[in-house]
């Protein structure tokens, strides 16, 4: 897991060991960023965008949202991705963020539990959070070191369910912190992103692998071959039509895994690596392209729209939210709020120096840049 992330690239999940952490220039790279970065508040309407004046920020400045979720609350949760804390993000744009704890410690991927706390993976600490609602943090360390806990959802069953990438396991914790943990049938599998399906059944990305897998609540595990070689699955999303949607980090396209087995692939319109992938209330699949500054959503045909927020919008990782609207970080020092199909709200987080307390906001249009009138099977 540590050489695929030396240049930043990949799916943007961190190595397992504090030597190996990659700098802030290689994660915003990712996303077409550097670390002099120039930005200003992202205001794109119609298809009439002028770039406005820029302002020059040092990384100081910049609080690199990072991973995101949905909490039971009714309020977005992300971390930051050059510090090891929390922030709760609520719908009227009120910020509190909740350090955490320990120097060799980042909240990889959260979750939002049954228990109505904030569960997260922490791949350097190689242990499992949970944030309770009074900001208060409790560990639970892995079985074993180095296991690599990254991926993490909610399952059906009340239990947290997370993937060990570097160890080629499929765990789950109860509410009392006990870890059971099931080995995939083969190594260097890489288990990553995992979500909780409609159908009962965990499913989760192997990138190495180039496979999507299923395990049951009682750790019987399928796994289904994607055609293209060498892939890369990442980000997955539970479609309305009752599939699972993955995306491709290496082939800049999206996937699709119906409840039989069948697996189809469709190219993306606009080029470039959909890292951020979630299910929107308008019934379709929504993907951000960080280096394009664009989203993408895909039908259940495959038919695939894709839309620009204009040059200085980066959107990163998605979640769905309250209120019909998708939620996304960008690692220049905002928040995004997208309500499908074209309406778009950003939020500037304050400077933690400043005493600011409500983030700077500005409100968008996206504007579709190419049209797919039918579905194009990837060859």
């Amino acid at each position: 897991m540590t050489d695929r992330m030396a240049d930043g690239q990949g799916s943007g999940r961190r190595p397992i060991a504090r030597k190996f952490r990659p700098t802030f220039a290689s994660v915003i790279s990712f996303l077409g960023l550097t670390a002099a970065l120039a930005i200003s508040a992202c205001s794109t309407t119609g298809g009439n965008y002028a770039p406005p004046d820029r302002v020059y920020v040092t990384k100081a400045q910049m609080q690199a949202p990072y991973a995101i979720a949905a909490g039971t609350d009714g309020n977005i949760w992300f971390s930051q991705y050059e510090n090891n804390n929390l922030s709760r993000f609520t719908p009227a744009a009120v910020l509190t963020t909740f350090p955490l704890t320990g120097d060799d410690s980042f909240p990889e991927r959260l979750t939002a539990g049954p228990d109505g706390a904030i569960w997260f993976t922490d791949t350097i600490g190689n242990r499992i959070g949970r944030l309770a609602s009074d900001g208060s943090a409790t560990y639970f360390p892995m079985l074993a070191d180095r296991s690599g806990p990254d991926g993490i959802t909610a399952g059906q069953d009340g239990n947290i369910w997370f993937t060990e990438h570097a160890a080629d396991r499929i765990a789950r914790i109860d509410s009392a912190g006990q870890i059971i943990e099931y080995a995939l049938p083969q190594p260097d599998s890489g288990p990553a992103e995992i979500i909780a399906g409609d159908d009962g059944y965990l499913w989760f990305s192997e990138d190495y692998g180039n496979r999507i897998g299923r395990i049951t609540t009682f750790g019987e595990i399928k796994e289904y071959a994607i055609p293209t070689p060498h892939s890369r699955p990442g980000g997955l999303a539970w479609g309305s039509d009752g599939a699972i949607w993955f995306a491709e980090l290496a082939t800049d396209r999206v996937g699709r895994l119906t409840p039989d087995g069948g697996v189809s692939e469709y190219a993306l319109p606009v080029a470039g690596v959909p890292l951020g992938i979630a299910a929107g209330s308008d019934g379709n699949i929504w993907m951000t392209l960080g280096k394009k500054h664009a989203f993408c959503s895909a039908a259940a045909d495959g038919t695939i729209d894709c839309f620009t927020a204009g040059v200085d919008c980066f959107p990163g990782f998605i979640t769905a939210g309250p209120e019909d609207s998708l939620w996304f970080t960008e690692p220049n020092g905002r928040i995004g709020r997208l309500m499908p199909p074209t309406s778009l709200t950003e939020y500037t987080l304050p400077d933690p120096d400043e005493r600011i307390t409500q983030p700077l906001k500005a409100d968008s249009t996206l504007t579709r840049i190419v049209p797919q009138s039918a579905a194009q099977p990837a060859p």
